[in-house]
């Protein structure tokens, strides 16, 4: 049915048996969003019969024989006598949960991952840093901050449970930084809407791997590598047009299983795009940053924050 002939319909409706307005509104709301969700659904239709087709022929439990005499397989009943044995497929996938979309002053909504850990106190993530840190480098300027609890920023969201531990180690610049990857954080979009097209529905990451691939709002998804406890990946990013292409910055994220992003970021010079070069490569290679991000030591074990 149209959408115009559906709204006509609930209007006479309505005046027929009078409902209260926000009930009213609600209904109309509704179907017209389903409306819409049909609409993306033929889109996908045509793509989606040949996948239906084998997906039938799997879930019958038929083999088919081969044309040199193979067996097929056979209904269990006919070897055991107990009767016509029913396949059951799989059900319809459940709806991706909804979110509060948040405002100016409400934060958004999205999945929370449960931990039995948190951040340990601001003394420990100093002693730690310098206990993980090479012990033949120099380590100053050692300092421990709050900082947003949240990998992603929202102007709503004012809480700094996250910490930041910066330092420089034989003169570069380095930190570490403490933040949680879920909640509102953990929510993008199924995929990127081309020109004059519906916006995509919402997806939300529930797990590490998900999220260390960007959480959906990634096009395309990083590049991530299984590791005990989660998910990490490696980036080199550009330090701007405007900086030499040698100041050079490694950047290691694991993301762990219990919604815990674990970033350090190391430089070859004194400080982010800026400073004086000291080495030719960033002070921490690859497998120290891992070492480092993947320390249990940051935490403290029983005390979860959820």
């Amino acid at each position: 049915m149209p959408e115009t002939e559906l709204t006509d319909l609930l209007r006479r409706e309505a005046d027929e048996h009078p409902l209260d307005r926000g009930s009213s509104e609600r209904i109309l709301r509704d179907a017209l969003a389903a409306g819409a969700r049909r609409r993306r659904g033929r889109r996908l239709a045509v793509g989606a019969c040949a996948a239906a087709a084998a997906t039938a022929v799997a879930g019958s439990g038929l083999a088919l024989g081969d044309r040199d005499g193979g067996t097929t397989a056979r209904d269990p009943a006919a070897s055991t006598g107990t009767g016509p044995v029913e396949t059951v497929g799989p059900g319809p996938a459940d709806p991706e949960p909804t979110y509060a979309e948040g405002s100016a002053t409400e934060v958004p909504g999205g999945p929370v991952v449960a931990t039995d850990r948190r951040i340990a106190d601001e003394r420990v993530l100093a002693a730690v840093a310098r206990d993980l840190l090479p012990p033949d480098g120099v380590v100053a300027d050692l300092r421990v901050e709050q900082t947003a609890t949240s990998i992603v920023s929202h102007r709503a969201d004012r809480t700094r449970e996250g910490r930041l531990v910066s330092f420089t180690l034989d003169g570069a610049g380095a930190s570490v930084t403490l933040q949680r990857w879920d909640g509102y954080a953990a929510v993008g979009v199924a995929s990127l809407p081309g020109p004059g097209e519906e916006e995509p529905e919402r997806k939300a990451a529930t797990t590490a791997r998900e999220a260390c691939a960007g959480a959906y709002r990634s096009f395309p998804p990083i590049e991530c590598t299984p590791t005990d406890g989660g998910w990490y990946s490696q980036m080199r990013p550009s330090q701007g047009a405007a900086m030499p292409d040698t100041y050079q910055e490694l950047l290691v994220a694991l993301y762990t299983d219990d919604g815990y992003v674990v970033v350090v970021d190391s430089y070859n010079t004194s400080a982010e795009k800026s400073g004086e070069l000291v080495a030719d490569q960033p002070v921490l290679d690859p497998q120290q940053s891992l070492a480092i991000a993947g320390s249990p030591r940051w935490f403290v074990t029983g005390q979860g924050r959820r």
